[in-house]
Parts: structure tokens; C-alpha cells; sequence
């Protein structure tokens, strides 16, 4: 199947940080979970979660938060029909899954610890280092960036330095996506738009956190199409919204 996606062009990595993607989908109504269930197919179409692979296959590493992880326990990768596009760019197969975790509350019996192609990488406090090492054992790496949470820009820069990922794609949680949009770490934003209406005021917005954003960040439209009746949009997030 072809697809916009499977030829894109990014630009020159930050210094000293990855290049962060966003890519979620979400209801005409501004939802992206449905009774409070991020259950993959509610909203997308098969369509779009063959669009969430096409995505993935041009990124180092996949970052979500726990509760993600908990709704949904798969490895983050792509399907084998893209490994060997990524390893001809000079990739590996898969792409890391990084889990942020305070509390270490995973489904540790789950695909993606009993069947991973790689051991998933968990970002997490120094006070929560030891608990979640003794924890985990070898299912997982675990690395500690922050007291006591996890400090974006300082995680990202170890995820540059040490690990050597040019490019991090988060898929969410709200609260994550937040997280990061506060930093300033966010440099671009693929967004289905799903012909779907959910309604509940308990169900989750893409993006959830105790303030306003600074200045309301503007974005760029970079590229838009349809596909039946979803709209794929993918946005820049100006020089200004980030550091």
C-alpha cells in the first residue's frame, strides 16, 4: 500500500536532544479516548494504524508513559514489512520502546517484556532507580533522570548522548505529551483526524496538564491529505516553542 507518509523529510536534529515527533489520533470532538479506554481501533481506522507504522519506521525510538503501556502492553515497533527499509537507512530493525515510569506499576507478563525484540527502556527518578531495577530485573534497562520525576530536557539529552536516538516519537499519554510541550521538546505533531463523536467529558484530550501552554503555541501546517474519511495532518511546532 502506498502511502504519504513512507517518504518523509525532517530537519537537521537538534543540538543536543533528539528530533521529537507527536502522533496521536483523535475524535472530531477533540477526544482520544473512549470511556477512558486508549483502545487501539476506537477511533482510527485499520487504515490509520497502518499510518501509526508507516510513522514509527522513520524513528530511533518510541516513548509513551505507563499508562499507555498498561491499556495497550505491545513492543512499539513496526511491522516486518519495514525492517528492511530501516535497516537500509542504517537503522535498527525495531524501534526502542522507552516507557516513563515513577511508579513501575507494567504489565511485566505482557508481549511486550515476555516477547520484545529488544528489552524496552524505562526512564524514571533517582528516588524510584533502585525499586524499579529490583523490580525489573532483566526484563528492562532502567535509567534515572530527575529526583523525583522524570526531567525532560535532562532525559532527552542522555537519550542523544548515550543511546545515541537522532529521533524520538511520542505517542502519548496526555500528561506526557504535556509534559513535553512544556519543556519545549516537541518539533512536530502528526494528528489523525477521526470521523468519530464520543462526547463524555471524562474522556481525554491530547494533550492534559495543569496550566496553560506558554504563549499558545502556534502550529504549522506541513502536510494534510484524506483517506476515505479521515484527514491526516501533520504540523511544525515553531523555532520559538522550543529549546
Amino acid at each position: 500500500m502506498n502511502h504519504h507518509y513512507k517518504e518523509l523529510e525532517f530537519p537537521a536534529i537538534p543540538a543536543g536532544r533528539p528530533y521529537v515527533g507527536v502522533n496521536m489520533v483523535m475524535s472530531v470532538d477533540g477526544k482520544i479516548t473512549v470511556g477512558g479506554k486508549l483502545t487501539p481501533g476506537s477511533l482510527g481506522s485499520d487504515f490509520d494504524r497502518f499510518t501509526m507504522t508507516v510513522i514509527r519506521s522513520h524513528f530511533d525510538a518510541i516513548i509513551c508513559g505507563a499508562e499507555t503501556i498498561r491499556q495497550h502492553p505491545y513492543y512499539l515497533g513496526v511491522t516486518k514489512d519495514f525492517e528492511a527499509l530501516r535497516t537500509a537507512r542504517g537503522q535498527s530493525a525495531q524501534p526502542l520502546t522507552i516507557i516513563v515510569t515513577t511508579s513501575g506499576d507494567l504489565p511485566l507478563d505482557a508481549p511486550l517484556f515476555a516477547q520484545s525484540p529488544q528489552r524496552p527502556l524505562i526512564l524514571t527518578s533517582t528516588e524510584s532507580y533502585q525499586a524499579l531495577r529490583r523490580k525489573l530485573g532483566k526484563r528492562a534497562e532502567v535509567i534515572a533522570v530527575g529526583q523525583d520525576k522524570v526531567e525532560i530536557q535532562p532525559a532527552l539529552a542522555v537519550l542523544r548522548r548515550e543511546l545515541g536516538i537522532e529521533r524520538l516519537l511520542l505517542e502519548g499519554g496526555p500528561s506526557l505529551n504535556y509534559q513535553f510541550l512544556h519543556a519545549k521538546a516537541v518539533d512536530e505533531i502528526f494528528l489523525t483526524l477521526a470521523p468519530r463523536l464520543v462526547g463524555s467529558d471524562a474522556d481525554l484530550t491530547m494533550v492534559m496538564g495543569p496550566d496553560v501552554l506558554d504563549s499558545l503555541p502556534r502550529l504549522e501546517l506541513i502536510s494534510h491529505f484524506q483517506y476515505e474519511n479521515e484527514l491526516f495532518l501533520r504540523y511544525r511546532v515553531p523555532v520559538e516553542y522550543q529549546s
